[in-house]
């Protein structure tokens, strides 16, 4: 198995302890879903399918929970008026840098505003946006997943169940994702 390879394992070593220490340095202190700026969510309950959706992408495909199926994925429910988000997408997309050999892939969903500030957040800021993007279109995608708070963070396994549900800043430090991440790579 992939786990069982020493430079597989000492890599996975590396690039999670870079995550921890790279949030320890920059992340400063984790805030909660009411100091994101947007409200508390009660979210989801883990481990139950989420529910089914459909979005269109920055660059104009179409994205489903059905499309996702059979990889896993982080969503990040975000919007560019919310300081929180503003610091948190750079931290993501070194996160997405570095597990996306490993079969995670990020889906960024810009909700809450407007579609041209989304946009125009997303081409201003297009060295971070290297992941996945799509605009939800009368927050419908967020009402559907119970999302309350920017950011929120959404955890899917392959199989499309919910693994994480996570309102605020400092996801990359949850333990649950980095176990899930440590699964993944074994």
């Amino acid at each position: 198995m992939l786990w069982q390879n020493a430079r597989t394992r000492r890599v996975f070593a590396s690039v999670r302890l870079g995550i921890i220490c790279a949030g320890l340095l920059f992340g400063g202190p984790v805030l909660s879903s009411a100091q994101s700026g947007f409200g508390t969510s009660k979210g989801l309950l883990k481990h139950h399918q989420a529910p089914d959706f459909q979005l269109q992408t920055i660059d104009g495909k179409t994205i489903s929970k059905s499309a996702l199926k059979g990889q896993p994925t982080l969503m990040m429910f975000w919007a560019p008026w919310c300081h929180v988000c503003q610091v948190e997408l750079p931290k993501i997309h070194d996160f997405h840098e570095a597990v996306k050999p490993y079969g995670l892939q990020v889906l960024s969903v810009g909700f809450a505003d407007e579609k041209d500030n989304v946009l125009g957040y997303i081409h201003g800021h297009s060295d971070i946006f290297t992941f996945l993007s799509a605009y939800d279109v009368d927050n419908s995608v967020a009402i559907d997943f119970r999302i309350r708070a920017t950011p929120t963070f959404v955890l899917l396994d392959a199989d499309g169940s919910v693994r994480l549900v996570h309102p605020g800043a400092g996801v990359l430090h949850n333990p649950k994702l980095l176990s899930f991440l440590e699964d993944l790579v074994s």
